[in-house]
């Protein structure tokens, strides 16, 4: 099943432009700024390593990397917050993504190199630490497995351990034996990092934002954006004047509506502050809008899959890669993707539900299935009140003549009938609604399944609980039903 992308609730409008060919503030094919590439020994450095870490995680591409460092292959990249149990299920959507274009490249016999870029250095600990997955306790429903920080703190999150509360609640639930990647005192990065190559192997290159070699790679950028400190602040503001003239918002806002936050220094703690003077790049840490911009200048890819936020974030900071001649790549939309299981996607062919009508209530749906009914129990309640006000009004004429004090309590009154009137009509809307339990249920679920408490499946819901049942099944499922750059999202039977 396909559906416009224009239909998912709260789609970035200008990505959907973009999609349908606006290029003003964003190019679709990439224009690479004049930029001196890596030499091939500091690119065998950090290809070195790059595979010592993912050999810590069970990944072993030591022949794809090296023929990376020597340039012989295409470069694609995605990435993402480390997110507990792989966090929700568009983090899976953006490896699929990632894992079918490079396959896609390899059978038009481009070798290809697949990077996913670990976001270690984000310090958002309940966005990791939150994990969303569905039960069924009479009707479908959310648990929310949860982890607090105890004090406040802007630690990057990567190296933290998992809390032990968070571990055995996910064991719990899924009677597990405790895998290798939620063993005692393993770190979001290495956890996150250890499933992934469960599922992709060798296939994926996992990237750590924090791994001291990237980040001594990066110096000559951020020496860079401190020279042109006040020229990349002008320019930015110059962008999002630009966006706002075309009814855009920009993605990232000027911190205190004056300056945009391009670095931060790491203490000995791991906590994010105010760049110092002599800053050493193993302790440099990215904003949101630096963040693309050191990927770019140290794995210089040829195409970076993104979500809508992070094209957005492109078309943002796109004069910054001219100004400090880092090659722009190719930006692609991940694929998108809602999983449904078959059972529950019956319900859109028995009961002729569109698919776009889920992203609703139950109710509403069911409602506008039964317009003449609904319908005459409106025009009863209309006729209701227009007859009970009628009788009102002329007690008025009788009475307040003779008692003026009744006028507060006659417009009391009336305001709760109206409200009582109102309520009736609801009640019995429902009511018809809902009189074919079965056809009531169905959509509940369905609706429960893809858009749980107003919120669209692919953003709160984890992939692992889907992943925990159908297995390879479901990254089968996801591959064959994705596309980049395309206008859809689908709906996957699982």
């Amino acid at each position: 099943m396909q559906v416009p992308l224009a239909d998912y609730p709260g789609f970035n409008r200008f990505v959907l432009d973009w999609l349908n060919g606006d290029e003003r503030f964003l190019p679709r094919a990439s224009h690479p700024s004049p930029g001196t590439r890596a030499s091939s020994t500091e690119r065998e450095a950090l290809a070195n390593a790059i595979d010592q870490s993912n050999r810590h995680w069970g990944i072993f591409a030591s022949d794809a990397l090296r023929k990376w460092a020597k340039g012989e292959t295409a470069t694609v990249i995605a990435g993402q917050q480390v997110g507990f149990a792989g966090g929700p299920l568009y983090t899976l959507a953006k490896l699929v993504t990632l894992v079918k274009m490079k396959r896609e490249l390899e059978a038009q016999g481009k070798p290809a190199t697949a990077f996913f870029w670990l976001a270690t250095e984000d310090h958002d600990f309940e966005e990791v630490a939150t994990l969303n997955v569905p039960v069924k306790t009479g009707q479908l429903d959310l648990l929310c497995m949860r982890a607090v920080r105890t004090t406040e703190s802007r630690a990057v999150v990567g190296p933290q351990p998992i809390p032990e509360t968070l571990i055995n609640q996910l064991l719990a639930l899924y009677d597990l034996d405790r895998p290798g990647w939620l063993r005692e005192g393993i770190t979001f990065r290495d956890s996150f990092a250890e499933l992934i190559a469960t599922l992709f192997g060798n296939e994926v290159i996992l990237i750590d934002a924090l791994l001291p070699e990237l980040r001594r790679a990066g110096e000559p950028l951020f020496r860079l954006i401190e020279a042109n400190r006040d020229e990349i602040q002008r320019r930015l503001q110059e962008r999002s004047q630009e966006l706002e003239a075309a009814g855009y918002k920009e993605q990232v806002i000027a911190r205190e509506g004056s300056e945009y936050t391009l670095l931060f220094e790491l203490d000995a703690h791991g906590n994010r502050r105010k760049p110092g003077d002599h800053r050493q790049p193993e302790r440099t840490s990215t904003s949101a809008l630096t963040r693309p911009l050191l990927q770019d200048a140290v794995l210089q890819p040829d195409v970076f899959i993104g979500g809508p936020a992070e094209v957005a974030y492109y078309a943002q900071i796109a004069p910054l890669h001219e100004l400090l001649g880092v090659p722009m790549p190719r930006i692609a939309l991940r694929g998108h993707a809602l999983v449904l299981p078959k059972r529950v996607a019956r319900a859109f062919e028995r009961y002729a539900i569109d698919p776009a009508e889920v992203f609703s209530s139950a109710d509403r749906i069911l409602a506008e299935r039964e317009p003449e009914g609904v319908a005459r129990i409106r025009e009863l309640t209309e006729e209701g009140k227009r007859e009970l006000m009628q009788r009102i009004a002329a007690i008025g004429e009788l009475a307040l003549p003779a008692d003026h004090s009744l006028a507060g309590s006659i417009n009391r009154s009336i305001g709760h009938l109206e409200f009582h009137f109102n309520k009736l009509a609801e009640r019995a809307i429902k009511g018809m609604v809902r009189k074919d339990r079965e056809r009531l249920a169905a959509t509940r679920e369905l609706v429960a399944t893809l858009y749980p408490d107003g919120h669209v499946q692919d953003r709160v819901v984890s992939w692992f609980a889907y992943w925990i049942e159908h297995g390879p099944h479901l990254v089968d499922r996801l591959l064959d039903e994705l596309e980049p750059d395309s206008p859809c999202f689908r709906i996957v039977e699982i």
